[in-house]
């Protein structure tokens, strides 16, 4: 027998902070996985700026996407669980992290990458009147507003407008640099003496950038000149009120707008959960960037100072710290010594005019020109395309050559990859043809069976009473098993809100791959904690279930609703003239292939997840209301597949009107770049059902009629009468991609069709 590899998580790593040292640990462990060891990331943002690309987007020499590095890619790329989640509390003694709105997160070695603030932002009123340059996220939102008051005010009617910039750093001057050439670019303004804009550097020093040599700080001093910047020095602010900024000796300065870019600072919760704070007021490591008070805990990047090793707050450092930390966090997870790493004496730093040009600048060199701005572009660009162009993902086939023609193989090889959620469905030919073989059993009480197309089992029980039973299962499809739990239990649920009913009771189906028994608990409680909450969001009580070890995670429920049989919304029964109405967008098979692939970003996904966390309940209480002829979920076969099984009892024609499908954010940019999930090709047999489908299959919205579904929506033959007040009624309960997609044409054709439009 073939010997096969056990690779069971036995230890668990937790990232917090989507810093610049951490994008290194995740392209590290891409490349070579330490197996047995879980990764969690968990940041407040998931589209992370790159700090040294800002002044050039504030210039407008980038756009906002190439300055960020989407984590979710490169986190899929590590085989990491990513949660985009405020933390509330760490407790360092029980070893996990306390979020709002979902289970605890256990570990057991930390690394925090969490970056700092301008130290400003503990001067009163800061948080009321000021805007400060870090978080990179906020200040970008806020510098939106910022522009465009800019542009309003010295536009068609100029006025003056004033913005005051606190600190006399880089981050400042390149911020006052930036700011000028993008208003004044965007406005045609030629003249600095002439122009509205006033811009003003205010710092406690005698001067900007105190930690660079003379040279680069003379000539910066007369650039700014040149440039009716201000510098004012000797200015230590004490308080920030609305558009005024008070100073040490109560002198003040007015302005339209107040920024803070001043030295960096933390926040108080690394102090107050126990972890040692040096005197510089940053968390303190050793040399191995391993928290001196807590040996599990490493931190690095601006929150973290060395001790004895004192440098300046710059992503400089940050950067080459990534390597050292990712390999001493892989050394300690396996028991192995710890390297050393000391920090360089002297970094190189770039510093952007604004205009394309730039100065370089280390220990007492120094340049400038346009020459320098195009290094540090290739700099930054490198950068960011490292962590986001990544290799793509090839799954192997392991085929003994001869078995099959190279036809198949080749078949084979391009569907090796192969898709979980409802994309991991056994075709539905296969299925029917299978079932069509089985033996009948008929009973008097089985109203409807599980060979036949309806959505569940119907059991005719006392007093006009039936009971609904149906079965899902799902593999995982996302590496957060309390989140998938949650999609997973409204999936199985949709069967019985297609036929009209309202879940009961549900007994569990869990499949667990083979862990740590600390690690298997865990995850078993974070599955049943997300299944329960979904259940009880939808009135219906877990009374049971089963667990297995699985290769990989599963999760499926057995559901059981009670109604009248004659209340019950059935597969056949449309009617011509019914307008076709469909709740939810479609895409989730493209673009959970897409995320297998590292080519999906958070923005889609995410916009994806919470469409499937939406329940078909209240869908299924206004078709109910309504009185629809006709019902049912769409999941794996996609929409046309169910469609044609509502069209086959009649031989129905359906008038589609392809381009009013609702789609989900970037499922036509996968489409169109030819991601299709595994079930796709399957699908797409039902094709020969289409009337004129040639003249529509080169776009990507025909492909995402075969697309299977995840937690998808319900569509409906609704009476033509009462189709608009069922979509007023289904975008007020929380279904705002509720559409009209098609009509009944034709209940009595030769043969069931769709005919596009």
């Amino acid at each position: 027998m073939k010997a096969t590899t056990a690779s069971p998580t036995v230890k668990r790593l937790l990232l917090i902070g989507g810093g610049h040292s951490h994008l290194t640990i995740l392209k590290r462990i891409g490349m070579n996985p330490v197996p047995g060891l879980a990764v969690t990331l968990i940041s407040r943002d998931i589209n992370t700026p790159y700090s040294g690309s800002l002044p050039g987007y504030i210039s407008g020499a980038y756009e906002h996407d190439e300055i960020h590095i989407d984590l979710r890619p490169l986190a899929q790329f590590a085989g990491a669980r990513i949660i985009q989640a405020e933390i509330e509390g760490i407790d360092l003694d029980a070893r996990k992290i306390i979020c709002d709105s979902r289970p605890d997160i256990e570990f057991d070695m930390l690394s925090l990458n969490i970056g700092s603030k301008p130290d400003a932002a503990k001067i009163p009123g800061a948080d009321l009147y000021a805007v400060g340059v870090k978080p990179i996220g906020d200040f970008l939102r806020n510098w939106q507003e910022i522009y465009r008051s800019a542009i309003d005010v010295l536009g068609d009617d100029p006025a003056e407008f004033s913005l005051a910039i606190v600190g006399g750093g880089p981050a400042s001057v390149e911020l006052a640099f930036a700011a000028q050439h993008r208003i004044h670019e965007q406005l045609g303004i030629k003249s600095y003496q002439s122009s509205g804009l006033k811009i003003q550097i205010i710092t406690a020093d005698d001067g900007v950038l105190k930690q660079h040599n003379a040279r680069v700080r003379q000539y910066v001093t007369e650039e700014l000149g040149g440039r009716k910047i201000e510098i004012l020095s000797d200015h230590k602010v004490t308080e920030f009120q609305a558009n005024t900024i008070i100073c040490e000796d109560r002198r003040t300065i007015t302005a339209d707008r107040i920024v803070f870019a001043t030295g960096a600072s933390i926040p108080d919760w690394p102090g107050e959960i126990g972890l040692a704070i040096g005197d510089d007021g940053f968390i303190e490591v050793n040399s191995f960037l391993q928290s001196t008070s807590h040996e599990f805990v490493f931190a690095a990047g601006d929150a973290a100072t060395i001790k004895g090793e004192l440098r300046p707050k710059s992503g400089v450092y940050a950067v080459r710290q990534g390597k050292p930390l990712a390999e001493n966090l892989i050394r300690f997870a396996t028991g192995k010594k710890l390297k050393a790493f000391k920090p360089q004496q002297h970094a190189l730093a770039l510093i952007n005019l604004g205009n394309n040009t730039a100065i370089a600048s280390r220990n007492k060199l120094f340049f400038k020109g346009r020459a320098i701005w195009t290094l540090k572009n290739k700099i930054d660009t490198a950068f960011i395309h490292k962590y986001s162009r990544l290799p793509e993902m090839v799954v192997p086939l392991d085929l003994t050559a001869g078995l099959v023609d190279r036809d198949t193989e080749e078949r084979l090889k391009n569907h090796a990859m192969r898709c979980a959620g409802c994309a991991a469905k056994v075709s539905s030919d296969v299925l029917a043809d299978v079932l069509q073989e089985l033996p009948p059993h008929a009973r008097a009480d089985i109203l409807k069976s599980a060979s036949e197309v309806e959505d569940a089992a119907v059991i005719r029980l006392d007093n006009g009473r039936v009971l609904l039973q149906s079965v899902d299962q799902l593999k995982a499809f996302i590496n957060d098993p309390w989140l998938f739990a949650k999609i997973a239990t409204n999936h199985c649920l949709g069967d019985i809100y297609a036929m009209g009913c309202f879940p009961h009771s549900a007994l569990a189906i869990v499949g667990l791959p083979f862990a740590a028994e600390k690690i298997t608990r865990r995850e078993l409680r974070e599955i049943m904690l997300g299944c329960s909450e979904a259940l009880q969001e939808n009135d219906c009580a877990l009374i049971g279930g089963h667990s297995a070890e699985t290769a990989e995670l599963q999760f499926g429920l057995c559901v059981n609703g009670f109604a009248d049989e004659d209340a019950l919304l059935a597969k056949e029964g449309m009617q011509t003239g019914d307008v076709i109405i469909l709740t939810k967008p479609l895409g989730t098979g493209t673009l959970l292939a897409a995320d297998m692939r590292y080519r999906a970003s958070h923005r889609w996904i995410d916009a994806a997840l919470q469409q499937m966390l939406i329940s078909n309940r209240e869908a299924a209480r206004c078709f109910v209301d309504i009185q629809v002829n006709a019902c049912t979920d769409i999941t794996g076969f996609g929409l046309a597949g169910h469609l044609l099984e509502m069209m086959k009892a009649n031989n129905v024609e359906v008038e589609l009107s392809i381009c009013d499908l609702p789609a989900l954010d970037g499922a036509l940019n996968t489409l169109g770049d030819k991601i299709f999930s595994s079930l796709q090709l399957d699908n797409k047999l039902v094709q020969e059902h289409i009337y004129n489908h040639e003249a529509f299959q080169n776009q990507p919205i025909f492909e995402i009629l075969f697309d299977p579904q995840t937690a998808g929506g319900l569509v409906a033959s609704v009476p033509e009468a009462g189709a608009e007040a069922c979509l007023a009624e289904l975008r007020a309960a929380g279904y705002p991609h509720a559409t009209a997609i098609g009509r009944v044409s034709n209940t009595a054709a030769a043969a069931p069709a769709l005919i596009l439009k």
